[in-house]
């Protein structure tokens, strides 16, 4: 039941709403990221899609993580721009990771930056 209650937390459409900061290395630079709010991501249990970009069978594995230390050890990354709870539970989908802040907000790892997602409503 835990893999259900997580993959229906995080599968939907997802506004990008702000790019709120990047890893050590990062593949897109910051005029890049910024064309990428507003843009849609779509998770389902086939696939993740943003623009052309699609990512075939997420796993939706999770864990619950002290986010600084996770993220200082995985990404290289700092926690303090990202405003997430502290545990936050983070869904790997194959190829990139989704950290809960709650059930209309998530923080999307994609091309090197942490981007705002904001859940929309059909």
């Amino acid at each position: 039941y835990a893999v259900d209650s997580t993959e229906r937390s995080v599968i939907g459409r997802w506004k990008l709403t702000a790019a709120l900061d990047f890893a050590e290395i990062a593949s897109l630079d910051e005029r890049e990221a910024k064309q990428l709010i507003g843009n849609t991501l779509t998770i389902s249990r086939k696939q993740l899609k943003l623009g052309k970009e699609v990512c075939p069978s997420p796993d939706f594995e999770s864990e619950r993580v002290e986010p600084t230390l996770y993220l200082s050890k995985h990404y290289r990354a700092s926690a303090s721009q990202l405003g997430l709870p502290n545990p936050v539970t983070i869904v790997h989908l194959n190829c990139t990771a989704a950290f809960i802040k709650n059930r209309d907000r998530l923080v999307i790892f994609w091309d090197g930056w942490f981007f705002e997602a904001v859940r929309i409503r059909e």
